[in-house]
C-alpha cells in the first residue's frame, strides 16, 4: 500500500474507491518503471527465482479527469454531484468503472501462492534486495526496501508541495477557503483534501464497527465499508453535500492550487520513475488521519 508504515491495510474489500488516481502520462517516467521491472527480472533469475515484470498498466484518462486534476470547476462539480469525493460511491455504484476501476492482478501472485512458508520468505527477501538494486541502477537512489522507496517518494512529494504554503496568492485564497469551511487551518497544503479526509474517517468508523478481526498493533488502519448500495446511499447523499460545499468554498482556491500541486508532484514522480503523479492524492489524505 502507498503509505506502508502508517497504513497497515485497508480492510473489508480493499482501498477506498475513487482514491486511486490515474497517472500523469509521462512517457519518460513510465520507461524508468519498465527498466526497474526488467532489472528485477534479471536479478531474480540470477538467484534461480521466478519473477514476472509487472509495470503498472498505462492508464487511459476518462472524460473530465484531467480537467478535475487541473482544478476545473465544471469538471469537479460534475464528478462531485454524482460521486461526492469518491468514498461512498463505490458501494452505491458497484459496476461503475469511474469509482470501481478494473484491478489488474499481479502475475507473480500465482507463484507466491505455490510456495511454502520458507520458500516464500526466501522469495520476498530476494525480491526486496533486487528491487533496491534496480532502484540504485536505474534511478541512482538508495532504498532499503519497497516500503522505504514509497516512504521516500511520499516525503519528497510533501517537501515539494510545502513550497505552496509560501505562495502569497495561495495563502490569501487559503484563508478565504478556510473561513468559508469554518476551519482553523489555512495552509494551502492542509486545506487540500481536508473535507475529503473527514469523509474517509467517517466511513472508516462505520466499517470498523462491523470488523471482527484483530487490528495490527502500532499501525493506523483505514477500513473500507462493505455496505450494499441501498445502505450506502444515505451516506453518499451526505458526502455529496459536503463535497459540493467544499467546492463552493474552494471555487477560487482549486483552480489556482491544483495545477501547481500537480506540476510539483509530477516532477517528483518522474524523478522516482513513477508515472502516477496523481496517486499522491490518497497519500496526503491518509496522512491527515494519523
Amino acid at each position: 500500500m502507498f503509505i506502508a508504515k502508517a497504513i497497515a491495510a485497508t480492510l473489508l474489500a480493499g482501498s477506498f474507491g475513487g482514491l486511486t488516481s490515474p497517472p500523469s502520462g509521462d512517457t519518460a517516467a513510465y520507461e524508468k518503471q519498465t527498466q526497474l521491472e526488467a532489472k528485477r527480472v534479471v536479478c531474480m533469475t540470477e538467484q534461480g527465482l521466478d519473477y514476472v515484470a509487472f509495470p503498472e498498466p498505462r492508464y487511459t484518462w476518462q472524460p473530465g479527469e484531467q480537467e478535475r486534476f487541473a482544478g476545473d470547476l465544471e469538471a469537479l462539480r460534475a464528478y462531485r454531484t454524482k460521486y461526492g469525493f469518491g468514498v461512498w460511491s463505490p458501494n452505491v455504484y458497484p459496476k461503475d468503472k469511474v469509482v470501481n476501476p478494473v484491478q489488474h492482478e499481479n502475475p507473480n501472485n500465482k507463484t507466491l501462492m505455490s510456495l511454502s512458508a520458507d520458500q516464500l520468505k526466501k522469495w520476498r527477501a530476494a525480491d526486496e534486495s533486487c528491487f533496491s538494486q534496480a532502484v540504485k541502477e536505474v534511478l541512482g537512489k538508495t532504498v532499503t526496501s519497497q516500503e522505504d522507496y514509497y516512504d521516500q517518494l511520499e516525503a519528497a512529494v510533501r517537501k515539494s508541495l510545502s513550497s505552496l504554503d509560501q505562495d502569497k496568492q495561495l495563502a490569501r485564497l487559503g484563508k478565504q477557503f478556510a473561513a468559508c469551511l469554518g476551519v482553523s487551518r489555512t495552509e494551502p497544503t492542509a486545506l487540500d483534501g481536508l473535507s475529503h479526509t473527514k469523509i474517509v474517517r467517517q466511513a472508516s468508523d462505520v466499517a470498523k464497527k462491523a470488523w471482527k478481526g484483530e487490528l495490527p498493533k502500532g499501525k493506523t488502519v483505514i477500513f473500507r465499508p462493505n455496505l450494499k448500495p441501498a445502505q450506502a446511499r444515505p451516506y453518499l447523499d451526505k458526502e455529496i453535500k459536503a463535497a459540493l460545499k467544499d467546492l463552493q468554498c474552494g471555487k477560487d482556491f482549486y483552480p489556482a492550487y491544483s495545477p501547481k500541486a500537480m506540476e510539483l508532484t509530477s516532477r517528483v514522480y518522474q524523478e522516482f520513475g513513477r508515472e502516477g503523479a496523481a496517486q499522491a492524492i490518497p497519500s496526503r489524505i491518509y496522512r491527515k488521519l494519523i
